[in-house]
């Protein structure tokens, strides 16, 4: 028994900790292997992220070409998100923002955008999930978006 506490005391204590990378300013063509915030303004450009990408309050955020292997949210209040030609192995989750702008994206999981007080554009999207936009103050425009899943409540007919 105490030989089987040492050993699992050991593998946790080998194995290192995620600590998150703040994102202020521009990456390019870098891979980061751990969650990803957000505070201010961030521009990402063939990025790899190993987790999340998580916009917080006033967060102004871009990112082109990139890959997110966990999920693309918001931890509050962000003023803009611009995401073109991502794959995001997780799901999109933008609620109490302002400005969106998701264009030919492949999402793995769902977009849920969800009281947003901006304009919101989703437009030629590949989603494996359900498109689910609800109490956006602006209904969201765009169109040609291909989901698996269902098109729910405002974004119904993108």
């Amino acid at each position: 028994m105490k030989k089987l506490f040492l050993l699992s005391t050991l593998i946790a204590f080998s194995v290192p900790a995620l600590a998150d990378f703040n994102c202020n300013g521009s990456i390019k063509n870098r891979t980061i292997d751990d969650n990803v915030k957000v505070h201010k303004q961030c521009v990402l450009d063939h990025v790899t992220i190993k987790g999340n990408l998580m916009l917080h309050s006033n967060s102004h955020t871009a990112i082109k070409n990139s890959t997110i292997d966990g999920n693309l949210e918001s931890k509050g209040n962000f003023s803009q998100v611009n995401a073109h030609a991502n794959r995001i192995d997780g799901n999109i989750q933008l609620e109490d923002g302002r400005n969106i702008q998701l264009t030919s994206n492949r999402v793995n999981g769902n977009i849920q955008l969800k009281d947003n007080s901006g304009s919101i554009v989703v437009k030629n999207n590949r989603v494996n999930g359900n498109l689910e936009c609800e109490d956006n103050r602006v209904k969201p425009t765009g169109g040609t978006n291909r989901v698996s899943g269902d098109k729910e409540d405002q974004c119904r007919h993108l």
